[in-house]
């Protein structure tokens, strides 16, 4: 068994000073004092995250992670991965100066797929193939498998791709799923079972095919 938690997140948006005009519920949920405390918000992120993680745990940020200059980047990310965190970037489309960093990753990619294996984490029935991108796809490498899709982009304005039939979740802050937490592998392990409801994952992705009438591979 693996020593370490994984994590997702998404759409952090440190140091986006516009983020709290387009997302006024983060005021009231990080206890803010308008949409001018962006330091009050980074903080709360900071906080949060450090709360929740540990040394040599891997958490997965899809996307639109941080906006400062490179300097001020660094400084972010040597306090988030203090104690050997290890931090995974799937890019977004607000992640032009996080990318200025890349060698502070333990990876960056566009598309993400991972199989957590079985053998490593007691709370796995099987091997878990996770694929992650900022943006919400339609189909992903081995959907017709039961690989689960989980994505940011979006934030809480559209709740109706979770409510579908795809395996798929927003893992985004704003999500009232993960309620502005990172969200753990458990977690969203549970709501892929949940989803299934005791039926095989390639067998189910097999029906959600049929019904769409797609049959992309």
């Amino acid at each position: 068994m693996v020593d370490y938690n994984v994590w997702f997140t998404a759409d952090l948006h440190i140091g986006h000073k516009n983020i709290l005009k387009h997302q006024k519920q983060r005021i009231d949920k990080m206890s803010l004092s308008g949409d001018e405390d962006i330091k009050g918000h980074d903080n709360f992120i900071i906080d949060m995250w450090q709360s929740l993680t540990e040394k040599k745990d891997h958490i997965y940020v899809l996307g639109d992670f941080i906006m400062k200059n490179k300097e001020e980047a660094i400084k972010i990310l040597n306090i988030l991965k203090d104690g050997g965190r290890k931090i995974h970037l799937i890019v977004g489309n607000h992640d032009k100066s996080t990318k200025k960093v890349a060698n502070m990753f333990e990876s960056v990619d566009e598309i993400k797929s991972v199989i957590f294996k079985s053998t490593n984490y007691s709370f796995l029935k099987n091997d878990f193939n996770v694929v992650m991108c900022h943006y919400p796809m339609k189909t992903w490498q081995n959907k017709c498998r039961g690989a689960m899709q989980l994505y940011g982009h979006v934030h809480s304005n559209s709740p109706w791709i979770d409510e579908e039939d795809d395996l798929c979740l927003n893992v985004g802050l704003d999500n009232p799923i993960c309620d502005y937490k990172l969200i753990s592998l458990e977690s969203v392990y549970e709501y892929y079972l949940h989803r299934l409801n005791n039926i095989d994952p390639k067998e189910y992705s097999d029906e959600i095919t049929k019904i769409n009438n797609k049959y992309i591979r």
